[in-house]
């Protein structure tokens, strides 16, 4: 039991110092993407990487990229995060459902007050249906906050979370190029919102296992 308090702090502590590193990476994207002069920049660097993206086109990234874009759409993202929920009710892990809830509410939250900052127009000739302005992305954004989430929800700290952590990161950067690949985001769209994404679902674990904690010895 020890042991296992153990790794979990030592998890806590290392998932906080990398959700801090990500949130700040997002949030100075998120300044840049803003700020006329860094936007200039940035933004011909994001063209400079869509044409590459219509030079090196081939029928099996398309197709993987249009099995992320459904994957990690409304309809299988939340019907994944309900059973989700429902199965930590079952366990009643409250703490890890507090986690959990905060990790998608704060994904949720960031992405219409962002769009609606930032009011950036999307790529052009988008090979997937689009809605709203373009940063930062959605489905980099939920990709971010679901898939490390869920390892994170459901799997008790040891090397096999990890292991897991590093395939739901996985899924997580996979989806967010692969926006760039059906031209629905700019490269920097989905960099942020992955950032983001990421940076709550580390964050959110640790902040709320040390409010209990703290709520515990009171």
């Amino acid at each position: 039991m020890i042991d296992t308090d153990r790794r979990a702090d030592a998890d806590d502590a290392a998932h906080l110092r990398a959700a801090l590193r990500l949130l700040a990476a997002g949030g100075a994207l998120t300044v840049a993407v803003v700020v006329p002069g860094t936007r200039e920049v940035l933004h011909r660097l994001d063209e400079a990487w869509y044409a590459e993206v219509q030079r090196h086109r081939t029928p099996a990234m398309a197709a993987a990229s249009k099995v992320l874009d459904v994957a990690f759409g409304t309809t299988i993202d939340w019907t994944v995060r309900a059973a989700v929920t429902a199965a930590l009710l079952r366990r009643r892990r409250w703490a890890a459902l507090g986690a959990w809830a905060a990790t998608i509410v704060l994904g949720e939250v960031s992405v219409g007050p962002l769009k609606a900052v930032v009011n950036r127009a999307r790529p052009p000739d988008p090979l997937a249906r689009t809605s709203q302005t373009s940063y930062p992305s959605g489905h980099a954004l939920a990709a971010a906050t679901t898939a490390p989430g869920l390892v994170l929800a459901l799997l008790p700290p040891g090397p096999a979370r990890q292991r897991w952590l590093v395939v739901g990161l996985g899924a997580a950067g996979a989806t967010a190029l692969s926006r760039t690949y059906l031209n629905a985001h700019w490269l920097s769209d989905s960099l942020g919102g992955a950032a983001l994404g990421v940076g709550y679902a580390l964050a959110a674990p640790p902040l709320v296992r040390a409010a209990v904690r703290r709520h515990r010895t009171r």
